[in-house]
């Protein structure tokens, strides 16, 4: 994808301690392999939305919504310190869906988000049919 100036797009973690996270952003700026992402929820010590130059690798299209049901062991992303993060669906108890991260922030733990703060876990194949979504489910 090309992703151009405007573009909202989802930055993909891989500093440790942020794999397994995804940031949204919108692209301001283009060069050869490089796009400058003005980030929607993560500020900078000034309290202004952080820009960084990143990689075009680690860029994705946000992904679709999916309606789903969730079943125990599904993969999913959590909304959690402004970001998504991959996780495993474990229990539900009333509107509250428990998550397990094993080992992306935060660690080891199980953590209750509402339904409005998790998604289907999904990966962008770019070189599949020039692009497409693919459902990771257990």
């Amino acid at each position: 994808m090309s992703f151009e100036i405007g573009e909202t797009v989802e930055v993909i973690g891989n500093e440790d301690g942020m794999e397994g996270s995804y940031f949204r952003g919108q692209v301001i700026d283009r060069s050869p392999g490089r796009r400058t992402i003005r980030y929607q929820n993560l500020l900078a010590d000034d309290g202004s939305h952080l820009e960084e130059v990143i990689s075009v690798r680690r860029l994705r299209p946000p992904p679709p919504t999916v309606l789903a049901r969730f079943h125990l062991g599904d993969m999913v992303d959590a909304w959690h310190n402004e970001g998504w993060w991959v996780g495993m669906y474990v229990h539900r108890e009333g509107q509250k869906y428990t998550v397990f991260f094993e080992n992306e922030a935060p660690a080891n733990q199980h953590v209750s988000y509402p339904k409005a703060q998790i998604r289907v876990h999904q990966e962008w194949k770019e070189l599949e049919e020039g692009g497409k979504w693919k459902y990771v489910k257990r």
